[in-house]
């Protein structure tokens, strides 16, 4: 029993929905053939989820990453790079909302993504977790979205670019969120059994 609240599998059910969240707009964005400020709008409604849950991913991230809440190194595989997605997210609103530059968002995402996957070899090869080719996937699909998500801001930036990309990292999205999704409801039961009788610790 952890000693403070494991919150993984709203962790992970959120990052799904905010993936499919982000899909839908690239997707949106896939049936525009215009300019940069076009490409934007139909991407702008997607503006407050990936506000408000991209700062819920951050939050949680943080808390993570400070309290420890899992057991032993999971701590580093789960929460290193979690926080620093829901910021990311959060800056794609951002930068979307009010006219932004999003080409050093998506080279800095370019570089987080080739970590992520990084972090996902690392888990698969000390075979962490009761689903290590699950955790090797999720990782590498999280870190190939990111990659791809850099020819994309060029696409938001400039109005030109190969909007089959916007494509490619819908689908790798989408394919993250259904794993992601999957990964978090199959935790929920266990977690419900788990918790059932946790108290917070006596002071």
């Amino acid at each position: 029993m952890t000693l403070f609240v494991d919150v993984l599998t709203n962790q992970l059910i959120v990052m799904s929905v905010v993936f499919l969240a982000l899909a839908y707009g690239l997707l949106r964005m896939y049936r525009v053939h215009s300019t940069a400020m076009d490409y934007r709008n139909a991407l702008q409604v997607v503006y407050v989820p990936l506000l408000l849950f991209g700062s819920l991913i951050a939050l949680t991230g943080i808390y993570g990453l400070l309290v420890w809440p899992l057991v032993s190194s999971y701590n580093i595989l789960f929460y290193d790079l979690y926080p620093v997605l829901g910021i990311g997210i959060v800056g794609i609103a951002v930068a979307v909302k009010y006219g932004y530059k999003l080409e050093g968002l998506g080279f800095t995402s370019l570089l987080f993504g080739l970590v992520t996957i990084y972090y996902g070899v690392q888990g698969y090869l000390h075979n962490m977790t009761n689903e290590p080719l699950a955790l090797l996937g999720l990782y590498s699909l999280v870190g190939l979205s990111s990659i791809f998500f850099y020819p994309v801001t060029q696409i938001l930036d400039n109005g030109k670019g190969w909007r089959i990309f916007l494509v490619i990292d819908a689908v790798l999205l989408i394919l993250a969120a259904l794993l992601a999704g999957y990964i978090g409801l199959l935790a929920v039961p266990e977690h419900l059994v788990g918790f059932s009788k946790w108290v917070p610790p006596a002071i």
